[in-house]
């Protein structure tokens, strides 16, 4: 049997250090979608008259999948100067 040599560099353990390498990539984009869909269906809930079309206080807009948006009589204002983040239905 061949003893195994833990420091030596081989072709397998290059790959293994890729794999690991995008793996770990992969799972956080995942986590972060996630997570986003879960604080926005959570936002969604707790805010009265939320869901098909925000009234004033629902969160809208956003760099997201399936970005809330506002009822009809509303628009989205945002909280921030970076429209990444969303904001909130307000009244015309």
């Amino acid at each position: 049997m061949k003893k195994i040599e833990w420091n030596k560099v081989t072709w397998y353990s290059k790959l293994a250090a890729v794999i690991v390498f995008v793996a770990t990539f992969v799972v956080a984009f995942n986590l972060g979608v996630f997570s986003e869909e879960v604080h926005i269906e959570t936002a969604l809930s707790t805010v009265p008259g939320a869901g098909l079309g925000g009234t004033a206080g629902a969160h809208c807009g956003g760099f997201i999948r399936n970005a809330p948006t506002c009822a009809a009589g509303y628009h989205c204002q945002l909280k921030v100067s970076n429209p990444d983040t969303g904001g909130i239905c307000v009244r015309n």
